[in-house]
This record gives C-alpha cells, structure tokens and sequence, in this order.
C-alpha cells in the first residue's frame, strides 16, 4: 500500500486551464526513468500569496502506481490562512486534508474530520521550499500532515527534511534557487530535476 507520507513537502492545486508562463517546472525522476512532471508557482495579490503545485507522476514499483498530489496554500500577512491537500491513487480519492486558521489557532483536518488544533502563527510551509532556499527557518509546516518537520542545513546550500517518521528529503538550492529534490515517497524516493 502507498504509504500517504507522499510529498508532504509539497502543495499542491489541480489548475484550470493552461499554467502560468513563470511556473516552475520539474522532471520527476525514478531510477533515472522519466515518471512525471512537477509545476510551481505562486500568485502574489496584495497582502494575500498563493503558493500552487501540482504534480502527475506513474511509477512502477511492486506494480503501476498513478499519484496526483494537488494542494493549495493561502497566506495573509506572511501567516498561513488555509490550505488544502488532495491526493488521489490511480484515480481515485485518497487523501484530502485541510488546515484553516481560526483566530489565533489552527485546525487539521484530515479527511473532513477534526484531527488537531493548535496555536499559531504559521509562517513557513513546505509548499514554500520550492520558491528558495529556507534560510532562517529550521522547521516547516506539512500541509499534509498537519505538524512541523524539521529542517538542516547539512552542507552549503543542501538542505534536509526530516518527517515525523525519522524519513528525509534532501532539497539542493543554486543561487538560492530550487536544481533538485530527492523526496522520500514511502516505498521508494524520486529525483525531481529543474527543467532548463
């Protein structure tokens, strides 16, 4: 079974219509195979930021697996506001988490159902890892999960990610800029490469 630890780095939005010229784009690598595509981009309106990703990816492990990971991340005043994680497994619903801030506290909720509350702010995210490097902050919201994954700085520019189940994704920034991300998936860990 698919273990839903998949990306928690990452948010993710299905986008209607076509992506926006300035998005990010990564190749999702397994094994050196082409498996899928990774998008990013943000869309900055006021004092409101929204972070956007969305990635496809068919991998084949113990059989042929298809994950689309689609999140959104609203922030207001540099906090978080709301977020929504969707994740669907060869077509189907498999996940759907959201986090939404309440006054001063934040509620989880996996699935529609109230998992934890907690007090705020929150100021950095996983989703944000994609847009540079983390520098200052030595932990980062999973939108997926719900709590905060640690973050190292293990040599100049690379950068760990430490879930709550002790597993890493290695993140490489040039210029302060996202080259490469090796992400643990659960069964396996995929390369996702910067497009030129």
């Amino acid at each position: 079974m698919w273990s839903p630890i998949l990306f928690q780095c990452f948010m993710l939005l299905p986008f209607i219509g076509s992506k926006p010229t300035n998005a990010i784009r990564f190749n999702i690598l397994h094994n050196g195979d082409a498996v899928g595509e990774f998008v990013a981009f943000k869309v900055i309106d006021g004092k409101r930021t929204t972070y956007y990703n969305d990635m496809e990816i068919k991998v084949k492990i113990l059989t042929t697996v298809r994950m689309n990971f689609n999140v959104q991340a609203t922030y207001v005043n540099q906090e978080l506001e709301y977020s929504k994680v969707d994740i669907k497994l060869n077509g189907r619903p498999y996940v759907t988490n959201t986090t939404q801030k309440i006054g001063n506290k934040y509620q989880f909720y996996k699935d529609g159902k109230l998992k934890n509350t907690f007090d705020g702010p929150i100021r950095y995210s996983a989703a944000m890892m994609v847009f540079g490097e983390p520098t200052g902050f030595e932990s980062a919201y999973s939108e997926e999960y719900g709590g905060f994954h640690a973050i190292k700085k293990s040599m100049s520019n690379v950068y760990e990610k430490q879930n709550s189940r002790g597993r890493k994704s290695i993140y490489h920034y040039q210029n302060k800029e996202l080259k490469n991300m090796n992400v643990d998936v659960g069964l396996t860990t995929v390369e996702m490469v910067l497009k030129d």
